[in-house]
Parts: structure tokens; C-alpha cells; sequence
């Protein structure tokens, strides 16, 4: 079997470099099983039966108009750590993009510790609100560091000093990520351009860029470059991640998978190879941005190989093999390349992603087991990767909350907007009503920072979105509920996920293995 796959894979390369007209090539590789849909495991019975899963179960199931919520942070201007240029600029673009989308966008700029907070938990309260039939959608840009396999986001206030100071100073990825999870709803999409420098030198043993993620069923997870690598903050107003995405998603009918590698590939060849996003996918249905939104919901995830995008650019025969290679972001992939063209210079870039994945996945595994064991096999079989002395670390003594436990970050209540006017160090939550969308609320200003609500315009529609500014502007705060919720405890009020075989698959870094979020 494994043979008859490295000659299918060969098969694939190999056809690109008879290529006669593209069309034709792109025809014959269209009959070959590629990319990551044959590596999705069956999905197991308690998964099925998850009430936070159920209803992205199946496509097609659900009824009524699909419901689009999407919270946008940028963070940019930070007190304690190198400011960024582009954040704040890459924030508003997006929303205005999601906005002409259909979503209702809730943006923010420029937050502390506590307003950041405040806003997750006030986005997770309304997605709930919106139902089942939701697509919830997170995009983040700013500071972003791993520490023992853990990410954090940091909000603008962040003082860190030693690797302790990121609890309670910084956000973790999981919470948010789990705290989705357990929202019902058809898809959740996470947009991580937080892939940064680590701006916090004392904490050195932090490692290089954000550690891998396993998206929970429904979810699709990007990042802006490779887990352990670094992403470039852009020159011309916007990183090349969101730049790239912004200009690719407007395609309609493009189905969301398919963006991704879209976006992997134009970032990777504007970068000259020195950034390669990648995402992890436990999709359930599809997704278009713009189109007939409608018919994706009923669809499986279309993730064929996009290589045909890359059918202009130069050296074409051995470069489109390796865009092929590059798209589809998976080891066998990156083996056959090595194998066919070991002396090309693109061959170098291959490797490197190669040698890359396998230190970061070999390193989550670590820290998913969260052993004595895990951590010294990783550390004999790892010695030189950048996680060797954090594998030390914690064989002497293991992470106390495990990666898979998470702090809700909801109270799982209506969203209700109430009258502003609460005063806070940083931030401000306005609203910017849509054309013909009837303004709520009034003017908050809690400093230099701002939180924009967007109410959704027409889902799906393929022309611009105007966004009142100025004087037009509405304001409105988000009141965060104080209603007890049940939790299931597991020490310290957090919520305890056990590691398992999701379905979540990756692309761009290679590979799909179990794990992510779920009871």
C-alpha cells in the first residue's frame, strides 16, 4: 500500500512535467486522490453524539438562513514589547471584508488583558444567541508566542517577564478554541496572524513562532506560517497573510479549504519561500465567503488541489510540481518531491518544511501526553529541535493544566446590548451600522484603543459593504452576563478535554493526526 502510494504521488509530479496545455494537466491530476480528504478517520461515536458537535454533524441538516458572527483584534500598540505596524490596518480591512460577507463584525483594536477578555466572552454569548446554524469566525493579529506547546495571544498590556507571567497575562488559544467548541453551531473559523518574533526575550525558552493546533470537529484553524516558524509583519500596510487574504477571498463559490491553499501559495511565493501558512481542518460542511453561500452549507469540504493557480508562474515544470507539493502541505508529499528533485534548489525548501513538521508534530505529541515518558523520547529523538530544554523541563516536572484543558471563556447567555458608558484604561466599543441597519446603543469611549460592532449586511454579496465612519457612527456596549453556569470541573474551574481522534486534518505543514477539543 505504501508503495502504491509513492508511485501515485509520483504519478502526480510526474504529470506535471508532461504538461502540454494546462488544462490538460490539471485534468489528469484531478483523477488521483490528493491533499488530505483521504486522511480524515471516521468520526467516533462519542463525537456523534457531542451536543456542541451534533450540529455541524452532517451538511445539510440544518434549516434556516445561515447566521454569520465574526469577532476581528488587532493588536498593535503595545506598552512593554515591540509595537507592530500593520495590525491595526490588517483589523479593519478584515472587517470591512466579513462585513460585505454578511457577517455582523465585532472589531477591536488595541486591547488590555481585560478588555480582551471582556470581548471574547461577549462574541462567545452571541454566537450562542445566534443558534446552530452560525458561522463564527475569530481573526487575530498581533503578538502571538508558544510556550511548552501552549500559545498565548497577547493583549497590549502584557507585561512578561518570565515564562510564569503569561497566565493571567495573556490569552490562551485553547480557551478560546474550546470555549467555541462547546457552542453549538455549523462552523467555527480561526484566523491566526499572531506568528510573530517572540517580543518577550526573557521568556527563552518560548519556542519560535505558535505551536500546532488540532481544530475541533466543525473548525477550521489558519495561521499565518508553519508551527515553530515566524511570520513577517508586512511593509505596505498589511501583513502578506492577510493581504494575500483579503484579495483571494472575495472569489465567489471559492470553498474555504481552497482559499487556504490559495493564500499558502501566493504568501510562499511573495515571501520567496521564507513563510508557508498552514491550517488544521475538521471541517464537516463547506464554505464560501462570497456566492451561493447557501449551497456550500449542504456540501461536503471541497479540498481538491488548487495547483492550477500556479500555472504561469516560472521554471514551470519542476516549480509547478512543487507548488502541487506545497498546496497540498502533507510529509508523503514533501518525501516524493525530495526524492524526484533532490538537487533542485527548491528541493531546500521542501526539506526544511519537512524537517519542520516532524520536530513539531513528534513535539505536540509530547505534550499531549504530558508524561515523564513523552517528554524524554522526544528529547532522545529531538535533541538539537528548539523544544530539546522545554522537553527537560517538563520530563522533571509535567504541565500542571494539561493543553487540553481549557477555561470557559462564556456564560452561554443572550447577547444583550446595553446604553455605553462605562470607563476602562483602553478601549472602545462602538458600533457602525450597516446601510439600512437600525443604530443601537450609545457612544462608549474607554480610551485610545475601540471595539467597532458591524451589523451583517446581504450574506454572501460579491460587491463592497460601505462602513458608516465619523460622525455616523453608533456606539454600543456588550454587557457580559453574570448568570453561574454548570461546568464540569477538573481543578481550578476549567473544563477538561480528553485527546482523541477528531478528523482534524493539516495543510501546510503536513500531515493529519488525532487530538483537539471534545468530551
Amino acid at each position: 500500500m505504501v508503495r502504491l502510494k509513492s508511485m501515485m504521488i509520483s504519478a502526480a509530479l510526474l504529470g506535471l512535467l508532461s504538461l502540454g496545455a494546462p488544462g490538460t494537466g490539471f485534468a489528469e491530476t484531478g483523477n488521483i486522490t490528493v491533499g488530505n480528504a483521504a486522511q480524515m478517520p471516521a468520526q467516533s461515536a462519542d463525537q456523534a453524539a457531542s451536543p456542541a458537535t451534533s450540529a455541524a454533524a452532517t451538511p445539510g441538516t440544518l434549516r434556516g438562513p445561515e447566521q454569520r458572527v465574526a469577532l476581528v483584534i488587532g493588536n498593535a500598540n503595545y506598552e512593554s514589547a515591540p509595537k507592530l505596524a500593520n495590525p491595526d490596518n490588517d483589523a479593519q480591512s478584515m472587517a470591512e471584508l466579513l462585513n460585505s460577507a454578511g457577517f455582523e463584525v465585532i472589531s477591536a483594536t488595541d486591547l488590555r488583558q481585560r478588555d480582551m477578555m471582556r470581548v471574547l466572552q461577549d462574541f462567545s454569548d452571541k454566537v450562542a444567541a445566534r443558534g446552530p446554524n452560525t458561522v463564527a469566525m475569530i481573526y487575530y493579529a498581533g503578538h502571538g508566542v508558544q510556550l511548552a506547546g501552549e500559545n498565548y495571544l497577547i493583549p497590549v498590556d502584557a507585561k512578561i517577564a518570565t515564562p510564569s507571567d503569561l497566565d493571567g497575562n495573556a490569552v490562551r488559544l485553547v480557551d478560546v478554541m474550546g470555549t467555541l467548541e462547546n457552542i453549538p453551531s455549523r462552523m467555527r473559523i480561526v484566523v491566526l496572524d499572531a506568528c510573530r518574533n517572540n517580543p518577550f526575550p526573557n521568556v527563552n525558552d518560548a519556542g519560535r513562532g505558535l505551536a500546532v493546533v488540532d481544530a475541533p470537529n466543525g473548525s477550521i484553524v489558519g495561521y499565518s506560517t508553519a508551527p515553530g516558524m515566524e511570520a513577517q509583519d508586512g511593509n505596505n500596510g498589511h501583513s502578506p497573510y492577510t493581504n494575500a487574504f483579503l484579495r483571494l477571498a472575495r472569489e465567489p463559490n471559492l470553498p474555504i479549504e481552497q482559499l487556504f491553499k490559495r493564500v499558502r501559495l501566493e504568501v510562499n511565493s511573495t515571501t520567496d519561500g521564507r513563510q508557508t501558512p498552514w491550517e488544521s481542518s475538521s471541517l464537516t460542511s463547506d464554505f464560501y465567503f462570497f456566492g451561493d453561500t447557501a449551497v456550500a452549507s449542504a456540501r461536503a469540504p471541497a479540498n481538491g488541489p488548487v495547483v492550477q493557480m500556479a500555472s504561469n508562474l516560472p521554471n514551470r515544470s519542476v516549480r509547478q510540481a512543487y507548488d502541487l507539493v506545497l498546496s497540498e502541505g502533507r510529509p508523503d508529499y514533501y518525501e516524493e518531491f525530495i526524492r524526484l528533485y533532490p538537487r533542485d534548489l527548491l528541493c531546500d525548501r521542501i526539506r526544511f518544511l519537512l524537517t519542520n513538521w516532524l520536530q513539531v508534530a513528534a513535539w505536540h505529541k509530547a505534550v499531549l501526553a504530558n508524561t515523564p515518558f513523552a517528554y524524554k523520547t522526544f528529547h532522545d529523538n529531538f535533541a538539537g529541535s528548539p523544544y530539546a530544554q522545554q522537553a527537560l523541563k517538563l520530563q522533571a516536572q509535567p504541565k500542571v493544566v494539561p493543553l487540553m484543558q481549557f477555561t470557559r471563556l462564556s456564560n452561554h447567555q443572550a447577547f444583550q446590548p446595553i446604553n455605553a458608558g462605562a470607563q476602562s484604561a483602553i478601549g472602545k466599543i462602538v458600533t457602525m451600522p450597516a446601510p439600512g441597519a437600525k443604530p443601537v446603543g450609545m457612544a462608549n469611549s474607554i480610551g485610545k484603543g475601540k471595539i467597532a460592532s458591524l451589523p451583517a449586511a446581504n450574506a454572501g454579496k460579491t460587491t463592497s459593504n460601505p462602513i458608516m465612519k465619523g460622525n455616523g457612527r453608533q456606539h454600543v456596549r456588550a454587557e457580559r452576563q453574570s448568570t453561574p453556569v454548570n461546568r464540569m470541573r477538573s481543578g481550578g474551574g476549567q473544563t477538561a478535554f480528553h485527546s482523541g481522534s477528531s478528523g482534524s486534518h493539516f495543510s501546510g505543514m503536513g500531515g493529519g493526526h488525532g487530538g483537539g477539543f471534545r468530551h
